[in-house]
């Protein structure tokens, strides 16, 4: 009862605010002096209010019931008044309203989410964000300079990659593994052995160092430049998207985007396969995954392994569709579709037994693709069907 008396009381002040806020332009002042209006301008409701009539009195009377106003300034105080006092009552009335509260809550209480909470989103590296045949080349050209300013006039990168076949053969026989990062630095020893009459432990270390550190920083800085179009857009999408979600990179090589300008900041870490801890379960070992899933619950420890939602994106169906699949994530493939297999690249040391093996894991991981994009400017798209689905 009293909530109806408050708001009969309150729409009574209304209407009799409404009935005096009707304004009337000064007709016998000057035509600079009417604010830019007409009395033809005005509307009907206000227009009953100066019928037309020729009697001056009866032109006079109804002026002098209304708020008369000559300038804009008068116009905009008077205007200005009963527009603080209207504000007022009208959150008056919406705070004394008995449902009230729930008109507050409709513009305080954010909507439920329609898809579920992203946790992890994982991307492979090479041909994922960048194409690596442009980016190992200019490494590369970078490491064969290097080696030129120290003398080396003669040195060659397909002697380079020669040896690095002739090592991998060595240690298979042997039945042991190696680093790429051990496997490029013996390399470029062996070149320089090549090139002079310098055994094994001859060979300075330093120079060793400088000339691998060369080549890995040219990496860093092509694959930047390399980029995908697309790549930056689709993680800022998804940063907008899913501001709380953690994003990850999962390598078997030495890329790293925390050493890449345009997109180190979207990223909070990198596990490679090169990692203490993680050699030599590269992919599609599901131990580079698993090490993976430690970071992140390392920055995320409140997080829940039965609640974890995670999608990891890559262009290799055993390396990164099969392997993350079978680690507990979601799998989105990132398939161009003008793209047709192709020989190995000149600098790839893998062996046909290898790719052989490599043909058969593709075709049983091709039934954990949860999404197939042809680039990453579907990647939000790819990131809600899969937050959306059942399962």
């Amino acid at each position: 009862m009293q909530y109806a008396v408050g708001n009969v009381f309150v729409l009574c002040i209304i209407v009799k605010l409404k009935a005096e806020l009707i304004i009337e332009l000064d007709l016998q002042a000057p035509t600079s002096e009417l604010v830019g209006f007409q009395l033809s301008h005005l509307s009907a409701d206000t227009a009953l209010l100066f019928p037309e009539t020729e009697d001056p009195r009866q032109t006079t009377m109804a002026q002098n019931k209304c708020v008369k106003v000559t300038t804009v300034h008068d116009l905009l105080r008077r205007s200005y008044n009963y527009i603080v006092v209207m504000m007022i009552l009208l959150l008056t009335v919406f705070l004394a309203w008995p449902s009230s509260n729930v008109a507050v809550q409709a513009f305080t209480t954010p909507a439920a989410p329609t898809h579920k909470r992203l946790h992890l989103l994982t991307f492979d590296l090479d041909d994922t964000i960048f194409p690596i045949g442009p980016v190992v080349a200019e490494a590369n050209d970078a490491m064969i300079s290097r080696l030129h300013t120290f003398g080396y006039k003669d040195a060659n990168n397909d002697e380079i990659v020669a040896a690095s076949k002739r090592i991998r053969n060595e240690l298979r026989e042997a039945g042991e593994a190696l680093t790429y990062t051990d496997l490029r630095k013996q390399s470029i020893r062996r070149e320089i052995m090549r090139l002079t009459d310098l055994q094994h432990h001859q060979v300075d270390d330093s120079v060793v160092e400088d000339v691998f550190d060369s080549w890995l920083s040219t990496r860093h800085a092509s694959a930047d430049k390399y980029l995908f179009s697309d790549c930056v857009d689709a993680l800022e999408a998804i940063q907008i998207q899913h501001p709380d979600a953690i994003i990850g990179a999962i390598t078997n090589g030495r890329g790293n985007p925390l050493f890449m300008p345009s997109v180190k900041d979207f990223f909070h870490f990198c596990v490679s396969g090169e990692d203490e801890g993680v050699f030599p379960k590269r992919k599609p070992d599901k131990g580079i995954y698993e090490a993976a899933l430690d970071t992140f619950y390392n920055v995320r420890k409140e997080e829940s392994p039965d609640s974890l939602n995670w999608i990891h994106v890559g262009d290799d169906l055993a390396n990164d569709v099969g392997a993350a699949a079978i680690t507990g994530a979601k799998s989105i493939w990132l398939s161009a579709e003008e793209e047709e297999e192709s020989d190995l690249p000149s600098w790839s040391t893998a062996t046909k037994e290898e790719m052989e093996r490599r043909a058969k894991l593709n075709d049983s991981a091709k039934k954990y693709v949860s999404s197939k994009i042809s680039s990453l400017n579907e990647l939000e798209s790819a990131v809600m069907h899969i937050l959306t689905s059942e399962g």
